[in-house]
């Protein structure tokens, strides 16, 4: 989704000037007769929500589990194709790890070589999935973030 870059600020010269108009119930309206130089945009609801949407977004880590027997091919490149909810092709998603806190040194080494091989690879989101490609297929299931999705 392509946000809005091209606010402008209304802009005129002295004074704002409105006109005291009085209404049949008492009240007063008050319409804007000042002379604008430029224009201004409206920011509303629907904007804040998109910017605040894409920002969510942008933060926004999605954990997937890339398993070792996944990987299909018989030969270089190997493919993977996993469901990732809310991914589309215009998402720009980064590979994160996702090793638990407190892993084992054992756990540590494993994870670092198996994310390193799909790190290496190339990855593109269509709607609602995801591919890995990979040079050398990963010995262990991996579990990684797309963050931006």
């Amino acid at each position: 989704m392509e946000l809005k870059t091209d606010y402008k600020d209304a802009m005129f010269d002295g004074q704002r000037r409105y006109r005291l108009i009085p209404n049949e119930d008492g009240t007063y309206s008050l319409p804007d007769e000042t002379t604008y130089t430029q224009k201004g945009d409206k920011f509303g609801a629907n904007d804040i929500n998109s910017t605040n949407e894409a920002v969510n977004r942008l933060n926004h880590v999605t954990e997937i589990t890339l398993t070792a027997s996944g990987w299909t091919g018989s030969a270089a490149p190997f493919t993977q194709t996993v469901t990732v909810s809310g991914a589309t092709q215009d998402s720009e998603a980064m590979v994160v790890s996702a090793l638990a806190d407190g892993a084992t040194e054992t756990v540590q080494k494993a994870y670092s070589k198996a994310f390193g091989i799909v790190t290496s690879g190339v990855a593109s989101l269509g709607d609602g999935t995801a591919t890995f490609k990979v040079y050398k297929k990963p010995v262990t299931d991996i579990k990684i973030g797309l963050k931006g999705v």
